[in-house]
Formats: structure tokens, C-alpha cells, sequence
């Protein structure tokens, strides 16, 4: 057997199936004698030779990115690649598995590091029945794993299952041979997969749960029947879940049998290596103490020397593992989705390393460790690690000066956590928040204003909130999300204005040059009229320079004293348009609100602008009139989203232009053509119907009780504008709107579309857009007509001829050209070399498409098993590449690899599957340099002779 490579481990590890390692226990004793350890290599073999010398095939761990569940964002057990066949719907030859697979989870985040056993990134042993063995099986196989392959005494192990399962019991005390009082029975909530599923649901496959724990106190008085859990995890630690899916949960809590009844076992690597080498916790196995020992060197603080410290050296540990992991297997870190999980780990961990002192990247240079430590049973972490490195390098150097800069502002804050210390700092207090005592609250009450805090430094300088509520919490309180959520919703109309205006060059700050200068806000008067005479009262230039005037050409932002201009909110866009003055024009491009200021992005086109001179302002009223006529069929189109879609359809965003509108609302199904159809028929209705569009300014609770609906992320007042179209629609809104749902003239959805998980987003235009579309389409059906000789209406049938006359001649073609597999596959036997027990094949043949080269490959992997092989196809300006592994052999090669050796000769590339991957290369005149190059890569991992 191979040595542990431990410090004080012996050199070499017992045989299988004995447990004289331990030293004898006396009975009356309450502590153990300390045992050998196994390393966690160890284990994970001897766990899998354990299972396959029981039938069990040894198959790979599944990527932490699931390849064919689109429902999880990571792998986050054992069982997820097995899901179909769990389901009876699986094609896997075998009805036996087991596995180390690696796993991601994250809803126990926050307790990593400060617990022993909570982990992201972690492995699970696993074996799994399709169908085959059952319960009598699979209790005394594991408590044999455990008792005999691992050595650890039937005395310090002690056992859950649920309440009602009788079978579990028998086998537990009369197969197995445990005493009852080591058998504990708990509920639904404990020993239930999924827990509590019974009385709760969901619906489908279910059953009960039997836990296995050590026990590293044997001699004192077992735990009271409610819950081992309860006990401290320094005695009793959980250390594999044996999952009995037997029953098909319906309607009313029923239980049915399944058919097919399913094992799947889970063993936590790290807490068995932690239990078998002695450790408290997991992070001082060999699997994490590399990492800790080498953060004691860089930051000159060993681990052991300060609890504080500990804690974030441990979620280094924890959190380098995983992101190394998740790059390695394609999960970037981004801004959605799985990315954004990375990206929030990786910060985390940089944060902790900027909290010990280490204030540049330090965790891309900790990859090599992860590959030392890791790399033999999962080589993607040290063939990647230079992609790791580099992504992980660019996050740190983002986040760090983003942390350094935000931090010790929060710091500052929770220094003397008021409102007065806010404002003396520069962060602004929403309206909404209450006012605030001088004391903070008692410890552990939530903080107020943390939330707006949070907000601040989000909104300004990106610091991610959970850094801002972590912060928090370690100073005693809990984080106001209620605060910060509230005001993300009123930055979402901010953040649309700013991304429409991308081409303006001031900030925030314009707003205090203006009134420093005692400039007033405009007045708005364009919901009456589109042009406005008054004085110029500021012009604003480059670098938030308030000037006396603006030459030709300059770019500025211009405050008037009166506008008819409209500022981007609420979805609409601003108005663009022109200015004039006794001394020059300037043309309005965009215009924006800004803590009451109305600001006119414009360009001075001649003369010049001088502060103080009477201007007349213009809107581009052509414009102004097609926003408007679409602004009110978006009202018109949410309520019909309403109707027929149901009253669960919210508003989630839109933008209003002249051009079109775009409407996002919160549906998980996509719609039908059917009810877009009447979705666009009842707003057409009210169209044709002429009602009447009637604006109010009302009291918000007085609004809200009238039935007027409030749209999400807006921010609004006491006083609000509503918006009545009739009957038909009753919204709040400080948007321009037509006069006469009429005005309107017509409105054709464009577009249906999905732009998250539950929202989903309609396009459509209105009035002369409208009309222009039904005339380009009058205009391409009369021209089809032509070119297919047939009128308008019979255009449809005749494509359909003409597609499936192509289809005909297609298949046709392709079985001219397809070529006889019997006699390419007597080729291809005849190429196939042996050798320790493996078959390898690399073999050119020229013009093969792609899909008869997978054929091919195919039917050998199925007369040759376990074979390795590889196609190559010249064609007539490339070479098609296909590689196929079997997946016993992907151990030791994997099919990537092998296309990746060929291409690289060819100039090309390519990737896929462990045991299938594709590729393409430019150079057909190396064809035989790469099939050298491929026997070599064969050759390399032993495969061939």
C-alpha cells in the first residue's frame, strides 16, 4: 500500500479489512487512544477499490459545472450526473457506480472557517444503486467500509434513521449487530430526503435517510433521543448518508412505492480524514494545512496564534480550493449566475488576506498548492493552473483597490455609527430613513443606516455589499437589508439614465456647482407645451467647470430657467431638441434630472452661449409626440399583460423612445403566439376605442386606494401624477403621454424575448414605425410573390414545397456521398494496436464528414472497449479532428488532451468531453506530423507500446 506522507504516519498503511491499527479501548474510558492516520488519498482509494471489488464501476467525477442540468449552477453532490438513471431514464451500462466526485455549495457560506467541518468546495465519496441492491446491502457495506477498510471501531460509531423505518432498524441491530441504544430515530426534518418532503413536498422521489457518526467520546452517557445534532460538534460528527429513495411522493403527503428503489450514499472526504488523522476540525488535515502554513509565512503569523486570524485562513484555505476548482472547470467569475458566486468567494477570500496584512494578489500565487495537493486525482487543476492564475490575479488586483479604497470608510462609520458621522462623511440620508438615535443599538439588534452605508459605498466606489454586511456583523450588529434594498430600487432609474448618456462627461457633482451658485432648479412646464422662453441660468463644461460662456463646438450641460424638456425617468427617454439665444444655438442631445435640476446635454453648433442670456428652448416635438404615443401603449400593454397572462405580471423595466418601446415583466413561462396575439389585440382595442388619457396629481395613499398601480423601481412622494387610460389601465406615472389613446394609431409587438430567470421582455412600435413595418412587409411578400411565381397567399405553401423538395435532395446527397462504415470499420480494425490490456487506433481517413467519423468511432469503442482512438479527415481546406477515451482510461487520458496534441501540429484546436472531443486544423499538409503526434500522446500516458 502506498505511504500517508503525514508527519508521524508509518510507512506504509495496513491491509484492508483490519482494525488492530487501533489501540484497545478500555470500556470505562471516555477518551480514545490516538489512531494512525490515513491520508485522504488513501482513503479516497480505498473507498473506491472497496465498492468496485463489489460491482461497482469506477467512473469520474462529474465537472463542477453540470453538463446537462441546466436547474444547478454547480455540482453540489454525488448523484447529480446520475440523475436520469436515478429516474429509470438513464442509458449508463451500468446498474452499480461509485465515485469521488468534487462539489460546490454555497448556502452555508457565512459559516465557513468558523466552524470545523463547513465547506464551498469539498468531496464526496459516493455509491449509488440503479435499481439493483437495496437497504440489506448497502447498511452493512458501508458500516464494513468504515469498521474494516478504515479501522475505526464499531464502539466509537453510532447511527440515525428515520422514525418510521423499521427495515433500517432490523438491519442495523440484527445484520449488522449494533445495540439499539446506538440507534437513533429521528423525524422527517432529520432523516428525510429531501428533508421534511414527506409533510411538505415537493412531489416525487423521496425516501428515508440513515446517518452514520463517530463518536469521539464513547465511554460518556449517549444524547437524549431529539437530536444528536444538538450536541457539540466535538463529540459526534457525521460522517456518511446512506439515502433510500423508495417512494413517490403525491398529491396529500402520499407515499407510493417505486418501482425502482435507488441507493445513494454520501461520505464527506474531508471529515473522515479529519477523524482518522486526529484532527479537531477538517482544516488541519493534510488536505487544507499546506494552505495555512504557508499564509502564517506571508503574513508572519503563524496559524494557531490567534483565533481571529485562524478564521480567515481557513476561509482562504476553503475558498482558494474552490475558485481554483471552478476556473479550472470553465466557471469564470463574472456578474451573473455561477460567475457571480466565483467572483463572490474569490473577493471574500482577497478580503481576508487584505484583513491579515497582505495588501497585494497573494491567492493566484497560492495555485501551485492546489495542484500539489489535489492535482493527482484531478489533473485540471494543474493543467489549468496558468488560466487560474491569470483570472484570479485580475479579480485580485479589481477588488483590492476597490476594498482599499471602500473600507475604511465603513470602518470610519462604525466607529461612531450615526447619522451625523454619515452626513459629516459625505453620504448622503435618503428622506425615508427614520431619524436615529446618538447611541448605537444593543449588540446584535440590527444597525440603522448600515444599510444606506452599504448602498453608498456600493454606489460609488463597487464595494460588493456582503463585504459592507460583514463588516458590520463582526462589530456586533446585523446588517440592514431592508435599508439597502430599498435604495438599489430607487438607483435602477438612475442607473438606466446613466447608461443612456454614456456619451456625458459630468458627474454627480454638477448638481453642487449649481447650487453653490444659487442656481435654482428648473421649472418644468412640457407637459403643455414643447417650446419655453426664460433665462440661462448656468453652463456647466468639462470637469464640472461652471462657466460665464460656451464657444462653437463645445460640449456642455445647460440649465435653464424654464423647460419644456423632459428628463429621462420612469423608462422614457429624455428629449433631445434645440436651444437658441441672441448669440448662438446649441442642439439638446439628451436630458437628464439631477437632484431637481434639469440637465441639457448639448453641443454649441454656433456662436456662442453666454450665462444669463434670455434662450428659447425647443423640443424635437416629432420625437417628443412618437415617445409619447409609445409611452402610453406601454400602459396599455401591461394592463393586457395582466389580463392574459395573470395578475402576477409585473413591470421589471422599459424604456420609452421615439423608435419603439421595450417592456420587461416578471413571467416564468414563455407566451404563447396565441396570447401575444391577444396581447396585441386588446391593446389595439383600446386604441380603436379613442379613451380618453386623463392625468392627475393625487396623494400617494389616496392613489394607491383609488386602484392605481405603482411601478417597480420608481421612487415616489407624497404627491404623485397618476395616469388613467379609460378604464383600462390606472398606473402611476410623471411620464408625457398622448392626449387620446387614439393618437396612439397602431401597435405590432416586434419581439418576445427572456432576459433572466422569471423576466422576460416584449418589444413593439407604434404610429408612422408601425406603418413603415406593414409597408417593408407588403413590399418583401410582393417581391417573394415574384421570385416564387405564386400570389402572396400561396407563398407559405410554396416554401414549404421548395424545403422539403431540399430535404429530399439533401439525403440524397449525403447517401451518395456517406461511406460504406462496414468496410471503414474492417480499416480501422485492422489499425487497432494492443497493449496492457488497452486498444489504441490512430488513423487518417481523407474525406470523412464528422458525423461518419462518430459512426465510426462509435461502433470501435464498441468492439473494443476500453479503447483510445483517433480520427483524422482531410477535406478540401481543412483537417476534421475526432478523439474518442473510454472512460476507463480518462484517468490517464482524456480526450481533450488528445485533440489538443493533434490541432496544436495542424495550427487549429478544439476541446470537448473526457471521452469525446472534436477539432479543426488549417495545415493539411501535416497530416502525418500529427498523427505522429497522437501515437506520442498515447505513448506518453502508456496506453500504447
Amino acid at each position: 500500500m502506498a505511504t500517508t506522507g503525514l508527519p508521524g504516519a508509518a510507512a506504509a498503511a495496513p491491509p484492508i479489512g483490519r482494525a488492530d491499527r487501533w489501540q484497545a479501548l478500555d470500556p470505562a474510558a471516555t477518551t480514545v487512544a490516538p489512531m494512525q492516520p490515513l491520508s485522504a488519498a488513501e482513503i479516497r482509494k480505498r473507498y473506491l477499490e472497496f465498492f468496485e471489488q463489489r460491482g461497482h464501476k469506477v467512473c469520474p467525477s462529474d465537472s463542477l459545472v453540470p453538463q446537462n442540468d441546466p436547474t444547478l449552477l454547480f455540482t453540489g453532490a454525488g448523484m447529480n450526473q446520475f440523475k436520469d438513471m436515478f429516474l429509470g431514464k438513464g442509458t449508463l451500462p451500468w446498474k452499480r457506480i461509485t465515485t469521488a466526485q468534487k462539489c460546490l455549495r454555497v448556502p452555508d457560506l457565512d459559516h465557513v472557517g468558523t466552524t470545523p467541518r463547513h465547506h464551498t468546495f469539498f468531496e464526496m465519496l459516493g455509491n449509488f444503486s440503479f435499481g439493483d441492491y437495496f437497504k440489506k446491502e448497502c447498511i452493512p457495506w458501508e458500516w464494513e467500509f468504515f469498521e474494516d477498510a478504515l479501522g475505526i471501531p464499531a464502539r466509537q460509531m453510532v447511527v440515525t434513521i428515520y422514525q418510521d423505518d423499521d427495515e433500517a432498524f432490523a438491519i442495523w441491530t440484527q445484520q449488522v449487530g449494533l445495540a439499539p441504544d446506538k440507534v437513533f430515530r429521528f423525524g422527517e426534518k432529520e432523516n428525510f430526503w429531501p428533508a421534511e418532503a414527506k409533510s411538505k413536498g415537493p412531489n416525487g422521489v423521496c425516501g428515508p435517510c440513515s446517518e452514520i457518526y463517530f463518536d469521539s467520546r464513547p465511554g460518556e452517557p449517549y444524547p437524549r433521543r431529539d437530536g444528536l445534532k444538538a450536541l457539540p460538534d466535538d463529540r459526534f460528527t457525521e460522517i456518511g448518508n446512506c439515502v433510500f429513495t423508495q417512494f413517490d411522493r403525491q398529491d396529500g403527503g402520499k407515499l407510493v412505492p417505486l418501482p425502482q428503489q435507488n441507493i445513494d450514499v454520501g461520505l464527506g472526504l474531508e471529515r473522515i480524514a479529519a477523524v482518522l488523522q486526529g484532527c479537531s476540525n477538517n482544516f488541519e488535515t493534510e488536505l487544507f494545512r499546506p494552505y495555512l502554513d504557508h499564509l502564517g509565512q506571508l503574513t508572519g503569523t503563524p496559524y494557531g496564534k490567534d483565533g481571529k486570524r485562524d478564521v480567515r485562513m481557513r476561509r482562504i484555505a476553503d475558498h482558494l480550493r474552490a475558485i481554483t476548482f471552478c476556473i479550472a472547470d470553465g466557471a469564470l467569475p463574472g456578474n451573473e449566475g455561477r460567475g457571480y458566486v466565483v467572483r463572490k468567494i474569490l473577493r471574500r477570500a482577497a478580503r481576508d488576506g487584505y484583513e491579515l496584512g497582505v495588501h497585494e494578489p497573494f491567492l493566484f500565487a497560492m495555485v501551485g498548492l492546489v495542484g500539489e495537493i489535489m492535482g493527482g486525482q484531478y489533473p485540471e487543476v494543474r493543467d489549468h493552473a496558468g488560466q487560474c492564475r491569470a483570472v484570479i490575479k485580475g479579480e485580485e488586483e479589481s477588488f483590492l483597490l476597490t476594498y482599499s479604497r471602500a473600507t475604511p470608510k465603513i470602518v470610519e462609520w462604525l466607529d461612531q455609527p450615526t447619522g451625523e458621522r454619515a452626513r459629516a462623511m459625505g453620504i448622503p440620508i435618503p428622506a425615508w430613513v427614520p431619524p436615529a438615535g446618538q447611541a448605537p443599538p444593543e449588540p446584535g439588534a440590527i444597525l440603522p443606516l448600515s444599510g444606506v452605508v452599504g448602498f453608498y459605498l456600493h454606489d460609488t466606489l463597487g464595494l460588493p455589499v456582503d463585504i459592507t454586511e460583514k463588516l458590520v456583523e463582526e462589530s456586533g450588529y446585523r446588517f440592514n437589508g431592508d435599508e439597502f434594498e430599498r435604495a438599489m430600487a430607487e438607483q435602477r432609474s438612475r442607473a438606466r439614465k446613466s447608461m443612456a448618456t454614456a456619451d456625458a462627461v459630468f458627474t454627480a457633482s454638477v448638481a453642487v456647482v449649481l447650487r453653490s451658485a444659487d442656481i435654482a432648479p428648473s421649472i418644468f412646464v412640457g407637459y403643455d407645451t414643447c417650446v419655453a422662453t426664460g433665462k440661462l441660468r448656468g453652463i456647466v463644461g468639462d470637469g464640472d467647470q461652471l462657466l460665464a460662456r460656451a464657444d462653437h463646438g463645445q460640449k456642455v450641460v445647460l440649465v435653464s430657467e424654464r423647460t419644456p424638456f423632459y428628463a429621462q425617468g420612469g423608462g422614457q427617454v429624455g428629449d433631445r431638441g434645440s436651444v437658441r439665444t441672441g448669440t448662438g444655438e446649441a442642439r439638446i442631445a439628451n436630458t437628464t434630472a439631477l437632484d431637481g435640476f434639469h440637465l441639457h446635454h448639448a453641443v454649441v453648433t454656433a456662436g456662442h452661449l453666454e450665462r444669463g442670456q434670455d434662450c428659447e428652448l425647443q423640443v424635437d416635438e416629432a420625437a417628443r409626440r412618437a415617445t409619447e404615443r409609445n409611452h402610453t401603449a406601454t400602459h396599455l400593454l401591461h394592463a393586457a399583460l395582466k389580463q392574459v397572462l395573470g395578475e402576477h405580471v409585473a413591470q421589471a423595466g422599459s424604456e420609452v423612445a421615439p423608435e419603439r418601446l421595450r417592456f420587461d415583466y416578471t413571467q416564468p413561462e414563455k407566451p404563447t403566439q396565441e396570447q401575444l396575439q391577444q396581447i396585441e389585440d386588446k391593446v389595439n382595442a383600446q386604441i380603436l376605442l379613442a379613451l380618453p388619457v386623463q392625468a392627475a396629481v393625487r396623494r400617494l395613499d389616496d392613489a394607491r386606494a383609488e386602484g392605481f398601480v405603482a411601478l417597480f423601481g420608481e421612487k415616489y412622494g407624497e404627491q404623485v401624477r397618476t395616469l388613467r387610460v379609460g378604464d383600462f389601465s390606472k398606473e402611476l406615472c410623471g411620464g408625457t403621454h398622448v392626449h387620446n389613446s387614439g393618437n396612439i394609431g397602431a401597435f405590432r409587438i416586434t419581439a418576445e424575448t427572456a432576459v433572466a430567470a422569471g423576466t422576460r421582455r416584449l418589444e413593439a412600435v407604434t404610429g408612422m414605425v408601425a406603418q413603415q413595418q406593414s409597408r417593408d412587409e407588403r413590399r418583401l411578400l410582393a417581391e417573394l410573390s415574384a421570385a416564387l411565381k405564386v400570389p402572396p397567399a400561396r407563398i407559405g405553401e410554396r416554401v414549404q414545397a421548395l424545403t422539403d423538395e431540399l430535404k429530399q435532395l439533401r439525403k440524397e446527397l449525403d447517401k451518395a456521398q456517406a461511406p460504406d462504415l462496414e468496410v471503414e470499420l474492417r480499416k480501422l480494425q485492422a489499425a487497432v494496436s494492443s497493449h496492457g490490456g488497452t486498444h489504441t487506433v490512430v488513423l487518417q481517413r481523407p474525406g470523412l464528414q464528422m458525423q461518419h467519423a462518430q459512426q465510426l468511432l462509435q461502433r470501435a469503442l464498441e468492439q473494443h472497449a476500453p479503447l483510445a482512438a483517433v480520427l483524422l479527415s482531410k477535406l478540401a481546406e481543412e483537417v476534421l479532428v475526432l478523439a474518442v477515451v473510454s472512460p476507463a482510461l480518462t484517468s490517464r487520458l482524456k480526450a481533450p488532451e488528445l485533440i489538443k496534441s493533434v490541432t496544436a501540429v495542424l495550427g487549429g484546436g478544439g476541446g470537448g468531453r473526457p471521452e469525446m472531443a472534436q477539432g479543426k486544423g488549417k495545415d493539411g499538409t501535416r497530416i502525418g506530423e500529427a498523427a505522429a503526434a497522437a501515437e506520442a500522446a498515447l505513448r506518453a500516458a502508456g496506453l500504447r507500446g
